[in-house]
């Protein structure tokens, strides 16, 4: 690795290698997960912010809330009546929890975020500026002309150490709960819709939109911007490429893109093949003008040089004696 910047530290760097790569010539360190020793590293030298314990004056935290000691309110948040803050949670200017709504050790609120009445924050969750976690989902039905309100009387559990990105909203069930597992990862700008329940330590990417009632089981990924329709259950381990549409279930472990996705090889082959679509286009015309002269000329008809029902010999029998 090449030193840069201080002076100090030129020449006193070194890469992480793995086992299997032979010695370069320059410092390094050989280590079986180079990656993962790089990320703790970089924590390490690049730690969280830490914030003073206690309420400030400015925050809104009704009297029957319960702040741990160790928490962090900060100016002009509002904590609502029943609600918990835990143990060294963060909950930052403009942020929002509301009526007995739960908030667990660890996790950081950052501004704008809102959490609503009764929902469920697990521990170590991080959620970004503007995460809306437990607003109504869409639900709404046909009465005498007029679109009328479905109540939404559920409510949000997030699991341990689940990251909501900015702008990304979590809808509260219709009835029961609507689940993100513990650890998933949830990118900026995701909307997942009411009753879907998404397992353990999957990655959401931004834009993905999943429809009500959507299920995913554990280590799956959902590219950016792939939508899910409603009442799909995708399994564990699963790959859906970017832009994808998934209208049916998909089993454990697939790979799946496009519109509708389909298998990752074969939508390839697919993509490949539209190159070759203007050639086989104008195949097909050129092939039809010959049909039309054909007809024009009466000759259409013709079978191996002899109209229909002629007595002549065919060239391709007798006529080759």
């Amino acid at each position: 690795m090449e030193s840069r910047g201080d002076e100090r530290w030129r020449g006193k760097t070194a890469a992480f290698l793995p086992f299997d790569v032979p010695d370069f010539g320059r410092p390094h360190i050989v280590i079986a997960d180079p990656k993962a020793a790089a990320l703790r590293l970089a924590a390490h030298f690049a730690p969280r912010p830490t914030f003073e314990p206690g309420i400030a004056p400015g925050a809104s935290v009704d009297p029957s809330a319960t702040v741990d000691p160790t928490a962090t309110i900060m100016p002009g948040t509002f904590v609502g009546p029943g609600a918990h803050i835990g143990a060294g949670a963060v909950v930052m200017p403009s942020a929002v929890v509301m009526h007995e709504a739960t908030i667990g050790d660890g996790s950081r609120l950052y501004p704008g975020v809102y959490v609503g009445e009764r929902c469920l924050v697990g521990r170590n969750c991080t959620l970004w500026p503007n995460a809306v976690i437990g607003a109504d989902g869409f639900g709404y039905a046909m009465n005498d002309g007029r679109h009328e309100k479905i109540p939404q009387l559920g409510i949000v559990v997030l699991g341990d150490d689940v990251d909501v990105g900015a702008g990304s909203c979590v809808d509260r069930a219709t009835v029961g709960r609507t689940v993100i597992g513990e650890g998933t990862k949830i990118d900026n700008q995701v909307q997942v819709g009411h009753n879907c329940c998404i397992g353990k330590h999957c990655i959401l990417v931004s834009q993905v939109g999943l429809a009500g009632s959507v299920r995913v089981g554990d280590y799956s990924i959902l590219a950016a911007r792939a939508g899910v329709a409603d009442n799909i259950t995708i399994g564990s381990g699963v790959i859906v490429g970017a832009g994808s549409g998934v209208v049916r279930d998909l089993p454990d472990g697939v790979r799946v893109a496009g519109i509708p996705a389909m298998p990752h090889l074969e939508w390839k082959r697919g993509i490949a093949n539209l190159k070759h679509f203007k050639d086989l286009q104008d195949a097909v015309r050129d092939l039809s003008r010959r049909l039309d002269a054909l007809d024009r000329n009466g000759t259409r008809g013709l079978k191996g040089g002899a109209p229909e029902g002629s007595d002549e010999p065919s060239p391709g029998r007798e006529g080759r004696s």
